[in-house]
């Protein structure tokens, strides 16, 4: 079996991607995507403006196995450079820590103003993994690293031995699929490569001039490859869930003040069935965001005999780029919040967008990719 992959930056974007892209992407057989983050050298920082809208919309899409890559330099400290790009992953995926299937991918490459030696990656790889726990895969091709020391982490090699507009699938074959010279062993310690970049023209969905990439494997293969840690032995049994999109044509006006989400059930709430632990995580997408709204979700527990209501805000985040340069997408991801609630609680999600343009009179609407996941567990008797 062999999954495929994409890994894409803000030149994608350039080139029109969007939200609905990605999830095209998705319907058209990727499995694992990674993004462009932080780029650090001498002559400056870079952060990728679209990371955060095009990753999220890749976990949206069901795109199983997720990633940031990191563009290395010498010149600056390995460390400084982690620094930067967990950061920067915490700022605009935050969801990142509590996703098992989320890995990081170092770039190391040879540039015209940087020569960069391999060390360079094969200590970032290690930073990475000793700070976050998360495997860091190696992105150095063997045209260019085919003899230096490359470290232990999981290899990516770049080759392409045709460069044809063509849909991905078909671009493997032509390049030799499973028997490729991509899957060739290199560096040292001498290995074979467990991800092959086979082409940068490869036809994705609706998306051109891709980066398309194959793994020879099966997703637990995948899995175990970014050390995807096995599932503990269940001590909680489940209860009840609930996942719900927005009543059709909900808006929400963009005064600051804090309304509950219509869900598509006609209700603003949610009610308990019996006393648990209840999980619960909510994405947000408003149409007719502008850069500089602050967007605020909170949740509201009412609980039975109780004439107050608990309020907790779950996250607030800037909007900070253009939507309308994503195809109005906008997505705002609330953590994986887990509360123990009695029966008969009412759970709302309550959203507020303070304008920064000070419009208060905009109304702002709902999309389908809007949605909450509550599930409850109680302890096995």
């Amino acid at each position: 079996m062999t999954l495929f992959g994409w890994d894409a930056s803000d030149y994608d974007v350039g080139r029109g991607l969007t939200a609905h892209r990605v999830r095209a992407a998705r319907v058209a057989g990727i499995d694992f995507m990674t993004y462009k983050g932080t780029e650090q050298s001498r002559a400056g920082t870079f952060h990728s403006q679209y990371y955060g809208v095009m990753l999220t919309a890749a976990k949206e899409a069901g795109i199983p196995f997720l990633g940031m890559y990191v563009v290395v330099h010498s010149e600056v400290a390995v460390a400084d450079q982690v620094d930067t790009a967990v950061t920067y992953a915490d700022r605009h995926t935050p969801w990142w820590r509590s996703y098992d299937r989320f890995f990081w991918q170092i770039d190391l490459e040879r540039w015209p103003t940087d020569d960069v030696p391999s060390t360079v990656g094969v200590d970032a790889a290690r930073e990475l993994q000793e700070r976050t726990g998360r495997v860091a895969v190696m992105y150095a091709s063997r045209g260019q690293y085919g003899s230096d020391e490359l470290g232990t982490a999981p290899r990516w090699n770049a080759n392409y031995p045709y460069q044809v507009a063509e849909s991905f699938p078909e671009a493997y074959r032509r390049a030799g699929g499973d028997s490729g010279p991509g899957w060739v062993r290199y560096g040292r310690p001498e290995a074979t490569p467990r991800i092959w970049q086979f082409t940068d023209s490869a036809i994705i969905g609706h998306q051109h001039t891709c980066d398309a990439d194959a793994f020879r494997g099966t997703v637990d293969e995948f899995a175990e490859m970014i050390r995807v840690p096995v599932p503990k032995k269940e001590t909680r049994k489940m209860v009840a869930t609930f996942h719900s999109t927005p009543y059709p044509g909900y808006t929400l006006d963009a005064t600051d003040a804090f309304h509950a989400i219509r869900w598509a059930t006609g209700l603003h709430h949610w009610t308990v069935p019996e006393t648990g632990l209840v999980s619960i995580q909510a994405t947000v997408d408003l149409r007719g965001l502008r850069r500089g709204d602050l967007v605020r979700v909170r949740a509201d527990y009412l609980r039975p005999g109780h004439t107050g209501s608990d309020t907790p805000l779950l996250t607030q985040e800037l909007v900070s780029i253009d939507p309308d340069t994503t195809g109005g997408v906008f997505v705002v991801n609330t953590p994986d919040t887990r509360v123990d609630l009695p029966e008969g609680t009412q759970i709302r999600i309550q959203v507020a967008v303070r304008p920064g343009d000070g419009d208060t009179r905009r109304r702002l609407t709902y999309s389908d990719l809007s949605r909450i996941s509550i599930v409850e567990f109680r302890l096995p008797d």
